[in-house]
């Protein structure tokens, strides 16, 4: 309702008729500033705007993996890139990638429009493909750190919904990493304050567990999965007392390193 009242700008795409006057006298109250356009346009306003904030995210990411093999830090890149007002410090998360309804569907639906038109869209492509191989990084990474194998190997997910503060769990990289673990033959644990109810109606094989405490009770290793404020605030001393292992992989960059 607050994003509704308060939105950044709004976009009207018609054949400029009484529809359009229609819907531009609707909105107006919001006092947003306004795009009144074609309907082609207004179409592509919308996905081109998406697939850009998922490829902010995509390059990010890149850039995080390219400072862990140089040991640059990410944080510290995504701090001194947001100050350049050509950028902006918004969507310079690095972390296992984006989902949610609408970045994974209008990027998908960008490259398909291109597509159907005759023009092959290449950096949405590249844009999709970092997202998917992030969470292979993530079992890479576990299996690295745990002696090659998975099989039989307690792991917790902290966190399911796609993003906080919400349950959604629509393109959640949780999905892909309980799929694939439990494929490997791991055993999982899972916590998320909010989303476990809509995560059972999607998630089959896990543990749901009653607190993030319960979660990593015995695990070999901890991928924190959605950046939850609980997630930043527990006491991490208490975490590795409960953990039968070391591993913690902080899928969002959230976590104090220190």
């Amino acid at each position: 309702i607050s994003d509704f009242l308060h939105p950044g700008r709004v976009v009207v795409g018609d054949d400029g008729d009484w529809a359009g006057d229609a819907v531009v006298e609707l909105y107006a109250p919001l006092g947003a500033p306004l795009v009144r356009t074609d309907i082609a346009s207004a179409e592509m306003v919308k996905l081109a705007s998406n697939a850009f904030l998922a490829t902010k995210i995509s390059f990010i990411t890149e850039t995080a993996n390219a400072s862990e093999e140089t040991g640059a830090d990410v944080s510290e890149v995504a701090r001194g890139m947001g100050l350049d007002d050509r950028i902006g410090p918004k969507f310079l998360q690095a972390g296992i990638g984006f989902g949610g309804s609408c970045f994974p569907k209008d990027v998908h639906a960008l490259k398909q429009l291109a597509g159907n038109s005759g023009y092959h869209f290449q950096l949405l492509n590249s844009v999709i493909e970092v997202n998917e191989l992030q969470k292979r990084r993530v079992i890479g990474k576990l299996h690295k750190h745990l002696n090659g194998s998975l099989v039989g190997k307690k792991i917790a997910l902290l966190g399911l919904a796609f993003k906080p503060n919400t349950d959604d769990m629509r393109e959640a990289s949780s999905l892909v990493l309980s799929a694939r673990l439990q494929a490997a033959g791991a055993h999982v644990s899972a916590y998320d304050p909010v989303a476990e109810e809509e995560a059972k109606h999607l998630l089959g094989g896990l543990e749901f567990a009653d607190g993030p405490i319960d979660c990593v009770k015995d695990a070999d290793a901890v991928v924190v999965v959605t950046e939850w404020d609980e997630f930043r605030g527990l006491d991490w001393g208490e975490v590795a007392r409960a953990m039968a292992g070391d591993l913690v992989i902080d899928g969002r960059n959230a976590l104090d390193a220190g």
